[in-house]
């Protein structure tokens, strides 16, 4: 079969344009990105590892002691009576190291509060991962908001320059007006492609906290959408159950246990042991019981108590001092945020709606003549700048809401920017779970 030679350029003609044609735009969710990130995180691929090294640790300290097998054989090749075998005595015995103080219990809880705490750590090093994530994803829905900010402004600012242009060859603009615009075009341009740029950087920025390369090339989310403040009561009441906090209490029963185990270390253990002895001079059988125990007339530990007791003292210390600086942090935190929030709604309700009031006002004042092009210049820049600067509160506002999760653990981080309280619980798997799935 021939294809003619109109069909094939046909054909041809057609795989160049679909080749020609740009990739179908893919745009990533929030909860994708933090999914990603749980499962794929380089700071988090240690913790399953660490898991299974606290259970392997667990099997050791609750394993009981073995007995001990003893075999003595006495008043052999000596001389006179004992000459050769003829008067050897063969004791068999078996003994068993008997722990006291419950050492074997204090082990296996120390364990148990070592692998809580490295549970408590994991937890923080989410959070924190999760935290950056939401970062660098906030830092590209901003960027994506002032890019098309600035691409109303360009066209903003060319239909401007066309107007002018018109108006110039009738005379009633001159040159530098015409000029003046020109360069607000070039520079508007120029902020354009510098934000393209950043863009592109902090895509693979973005796709680096889960160690890969960026198969997206843009998110989802609106900073327009601001959630609720809770009230600062609240905020602070949810503080006690902060996870930095709670890393802090899990520490201080290590250290308890630690000590608890220090002090039963002091205490001695008994060994008691059951046999048989053969004396062939004789040519008798008899049992033999045997009760040991060491003297401990000094502690021998005691040392090792008294460091475990400033030891906790020192963390209980530091567990006070977190827990002011939380408070702090948080305070700070809330008042900045009602700060910007106020900052936003005063934006919103009254300047923007006075600069679009300025502008109407301006432009018909300059088709009557009053105002000339650069005074309808300097309207459409006030308005322009307050848009920007909302973009600018909105993004500061969602970092600010970021951190005072991050400190409280309270559900407030946005997805773009919705409340991530039932996505990110839907995804807080086992540690084996999120990383091995």
């Amino acid at each position: 079969m021939t294809m003619n030679s109109g069909h094939a350029a046909s054909v041809l003609l057609a795989l160049v344009l679909l080749w020609a044609m740009p990739a179908q735009a893919t745009t990533l969710t929030i909860e994708e990105a933090l999914k990603r990130t749980l499962v794929q995180s380089p700071g988090l691929q240690f913790y399953p590892y660490q898991q299974r090294i606290h259970d392997a640790a667990a099997i050791s300290a609750g394993q009981r002691l073995n007995p001990e097998l003893q075999l003595e054989l006495a008043d052999v090749l000596g001389t006179g009576d004992s000459t050769g075998f003829k008067n050897a005595e063969l004791t068999l015995s078996l003994s068993q190291l008997i722990e006291l103080g419950d050492k074997r219990q204090k082990r296996l809880e120390l364990i148990q509060w070592q692998s809580k705490l490295t549970e408590q750590q994991y937890q923080l090093d989410k959070v924190d991962a999760l935290a950056a994530t939401m970062r660098s994803f906030l830092q590209l829905l901003h960027q994506q908001a002032l890019l098309q900010w600035t691409e109303q402004k360009m066209a903003t600012e060319q239909h401007m320059l066309d107007l002018a242009k018109q108006r110039a060859k009738a005379g009633n603009v001159t040159d530098a007006d015409v000029t003046r615009l020109e360069l607000k075009v070039l520079q508007s341009r120029m902020e354009h492609k510098s934000l393209l740029a950043e863009k592109r950087v902090n895509l693979r920025l973005l796709a680096s906290h889960w160690a890969s390369q960026p198969d997206f090339n843009a998110v989802s989310g609106d900073l327009s959408l601001l959630p609720t403040l809770p009230v600062l009561a609240d905020v602070l009441t949810q503080l006690q159950q902060a996870p930095e906090l709670q890393w802090w209490l899990t520490q201080s029963r290590v250290l308890d246990s630690q000590l608890q185990l220090a002090k039963a270390l002091g205490q001695a253990d008994l060994t008691l042991g059951a046999g048989i002895r053969r004396n062939e001079q004789s040519n008798d059988n008899a049992f033999v019981l045997q009760l040991s125990m060491p003297l401990t007339l000094e502690n021998p530990n005691r040392g090792a108590v008294l460091a475990g007791e400033a030891l906790a003292e020192q963390t209980k210390l530091q567990q006070q001092q977190t827990m002011q600086q939380l408070q702090l942090q948080t305070e700070r935190t809330y008042l900045q945020l009602t700060q910007l929030s106020e900052q936003v709604l005063d934006y919103q309700k009254a300047v923007i709606p006075l600069a679009q009031q300025l502008l109407q006002q301006m432009s018909a004042g300059y088709q009557q003549g009053i105002f000339d092009m650069t005074d309808l210049l300097s309207a459409q820049q006030e308005i322009l700048s307050a848009k920007r600067n909302v973009i600018d509160l909105q993004y500061a506002l969602h970092l600010q809401l970021l951190e005072l999760e991050r400190l409280t653990g309270l559900p407030m981080v946005v997805k773009g920017p919705q409340v991530l309280t039932q996505e990110r619980n839907s995804i807080n798997l086992p540690i084996q779970q999120e990383l091995f799935q």
